[in-house]
């Protein structure tokens, strides 16, 4: 979870435990004192409990497209931090007996071309009731409709990854480095989503990513809202006019411009000429300031606190569900209150 080789555990101790002596306690050929346990929460900022509580999740068996763009090591701790987090999340939400259940079928909508994959995204709005309004933070809109996501920073190459456990638990995984926009963060979120909603069984994967992608974008910017904005046909579009929709909708203009061509409202040629001009145009910095929103999700931490008012759980419980200390945990409750 922490990515650390056990010569990195040993410096973040501070040599009170070598390498070798960290290995036997890994291959349980020794077994650590309270001391000790104490000294390796500290270390790998885990509670205590971290070490005594039964594994319920495995990702042995899962195959993630994406991670293969990280390091081994990146890999392993992606896949421990995931693990990590929806033990603790399902646990809470077995105490209150919440149903974590994804609310559609997984991957069962079938899909054949593009046009098919607007159909999905439509009638997902539809379904979560969302109407054709920009969504103001995806990552809190998915948690109310029972898939996990998981924030995580990783090497930029990371974008995100998705998966079903136990068949019926949506999980979603998203890249937080500070060096990806939000725009593509929330981009990623929907195209991972796609993968969780749809049957690509007809797809290679080159096609696959390319119908997620169709899928995204219409989430963001439903195809009839976009229509409204540029027309049905254009032979130009200026950079202003698609800055102003994607500071509404939380998209970028190179996928706007790509949704354009997508949906027959520019032809080839053109969204081949204004890609070049984009990216002559497009600086970091400009793409980062076309929208700025918040995309986190309170889900998790409101559960706990309607745990503990509700006398479910005590106050220590919380904070060793939320990986913290009790005193940090109720300075969380205290500033709620204040």
């Amino acid at each position: 979870m922490n990515g650390f080789s056990l010569q990195d555990l040993s410096d973040e101790l501070k040599n009170s435990l070598n390498k070798q002596s960290l290995q036997r306690l890994e291959t349980g050929e020794a077994q650590p004192d309270s001391e000790t346990i104490s000294l390796l929460c500290k270390a790998l900022k885990v509670t205590t409990d971290y070490f005594f509580r039964e594994s319920t999740v495995s990702l042995e068996d899962l195959t993630f497209r994406k991670l293969k763009k990280l390091l081994v090591k990146e890999q392993e701790k992606v896949k421990a931090q995931t693990v990590d987090f929806l033990e603790r999340y399902l646990e809470l939400e077995d105490m209150l007996g919440l149903d974590s259940e994804i609310k559609f079928p997984p991957k069962a909508f079938k899909v054949k071309g593009a046009e098919d994959v607007q159909k999905a995204a439509n009638k997902l709005r539809e379904q979560w009731k969302l109407g054709l309004d920009p969504l103001p933070n995806i990552v809190e809109m998915l948690e109310q409709n029972n898939i996990k996501v998981q924030l995580t920073t990783a090497d930029k190459a990371f974008s995100g990854m998705s998966t079903i456990i136990k068949d019926k638990i949506g999980v979603i995984v998203l890249n937080t480095n500070e060096e990806i926009p939000i725009v593509r963060r929330r981009f990623s979120a929907l195209h991972e989503l796609a993968h969780l909603y749809l049957d690509l069984s007809s797809f290679d994967e080159k096609q696959s990513e390319k119908m997620c992608d169709v899928f995204a974008a219409s989430m963001l910017l439903p195809p009839a809202k976009l229509r409204d904005f540029l027309g049905e046909k254009r032979t130009n579009v200026v950079m202003k006019e698609l800055s102003i929709i994607a500071g509404q909708y939380g998209i970028s203009m190179a996928a706007i411009i790509y949704h354009s061509f997508a949906n027959g409202i520019i032809s080839a040629s053109y969204h081949k000429f204004f890609m070049i001009k984009y990216n002559q145009y497009r600086t970091k910095e400009k793409e980062f300031k076309v929208y700025e929103g918040k995309e986190n999700s309170e889900r998790f931490l409101q559960l706990l606190i309607r745990a503990v008012a509700e006398e479910i759980i005590s106050t220590t419980k919380a904070a060793t569900l939320n990986n913290q200390k009790l005193g940090d945990f109720r300075q969380i409750l205290d500033s709620a209150i204040k």
